[in-house]
């Protein structure tokens, strides 16, 4: 089939590429003679709220999930690089700024029964969850934790603490002796960089217990500029220098920076790279220049409609050879993650 000329304008139109259908409700499923190998998605979240936000019940079903990204509006799926949009990167600051006073009402309906539907549907076998922990009074590591554990084993979650913690060396210890895989950190939303002090405590500690980061990376440019900033790619090299045993993804494969992160996975043997939230067009080129033993496919549901992020990677690698496919979607999380010793 000539993918070049199958027009994608919708998440609908997905189910024209080969390895898509509809199920009698009318979902995107994966077509089991399509050949597609098991997935392990390596970043997602559940919904979030803190302080005074009320607490989200994860494991409610009764509201359609709302994804941060529209894509069943008129837009090239595969390709587009308008998301976030102005409107919708606008919505997400407001939630950062007022996230202690009230819950965002998306985040309600971004929960584990949702994200488990659509592992099902898309032959996902595991996922693992990150929590973004803030300074005081944050629950959504516990939460995190709590409704995985709900979850028969195929939701994983990630540790998280903010690095201004003073308990952070407990909390990490305590979660990684409750399963941990990794951890999750992100600068721009705990407005902490990644070449701060007492983020890099925090990350001598991962390298001390053997655990890997996933770390947000890159900017769309969209953020303020202030925000864009704390996640600078040249701000990691002090990561990268300093822990050498430290294995750490650089998310979104640092999103419009992508040269930047080729360059950091080609220079240092810990560095990975995550695919969630780049295109087809971008995934392949990764694909095309790193190793392929360090990418690793990344949905970032509930910032994208799961369908849409493996589409992309999907079409990213038609045409190599099967097993490029099976590394990126499955084989390289199992290895980094030791799944096999889960």
């Amino acid at each position: 089939m000539d993918l070049d000329k199958i027009t994608i304008r919708t998440q609908s139109d997905l189910v024209k590429l080969p390895w898509f259908k509809k199920d009698d409700g009318g979902n995107l499923v994966i077509n089991p003679d399509a050949g597609v190998t098991e997935v392990i998605d390596d970043h997602s979240h559940f919904g979030w709220s803190y302080f005074f936000g009320g607490v989200i019940d994860h494991m409610d079903a009764s509201r359609p999930v709302q994804y941060f990204y529209d894509y069943d509006v008129d837009q090239d799926v595969l390709n587009e690089k308008t998301h976030p949009t102005r409107e919708e990167a606008k919505l997400v600051e407001k939630d950062i700024y007022m996230i202690l006073f009230r819950c965002p009402p998306i985040a309600r309906t971004q929960t584990a029964p949702h994200m488990l539907a659509e592992m099902d549907r898309l032959n996902v076998k595991h996922i693992f969850v990150a929590p973004i922990e803030i300074p005081i009074r944050s629950r959504h590591a516990r939460q995190t934790f709590a409704t995985c554990d709900k979850c028969g084993g195929r939701m994983i979650p990630y540790a998280g603490v903010h690095p201004y913690t003073p308990s952070y060396e407990k909390r990490i210890r305590d979660m990684v002796a409750q399963g941990a895989r990794g951890f999750k950190y992100h600068p721009e939303f705990q407005f902490v960089a990644p070449d701060n002090k007492k983020a890099l405590r925090v990350f001598a500690l991962l390298e001390e217990l053997d655990i890997p980061v996933l770390c947000h990376s890159g900017f769309t440019g969209t953020e303020p500029p202030f925000m864009q900033k704390l996640a600078a790619l040249p701000r990691y090299r002090v990561i990268f220098e300093s822990f050498p045993k430290l294995k750490f993804i650089l998310g979104h494969s640092g999103l419009k920076n992508i040269p930047e992160a080729l360059a950091y996975a080609k220079e240092f043997p810990q560095v990975y790279l995550d695919l969630a939230g780049q295109t087809a067009e971008c995934t392949r080129e990764i694909i095309q220049k790193a190793d392929n033993d360090k990418i690793m496919y990344g949905s970032d549901w509930p910032f994208y409609p799961m369908a849409v992020t493996l589409a992309r990677t999907l079409v990213a690698t038609e045409g190599m050879h099967e097993s490029v496919r099976k590394r990126v979607l499955h084989d390289n999380a199992a290895r980094l993650f030791k799944l096999d010793q889960r």
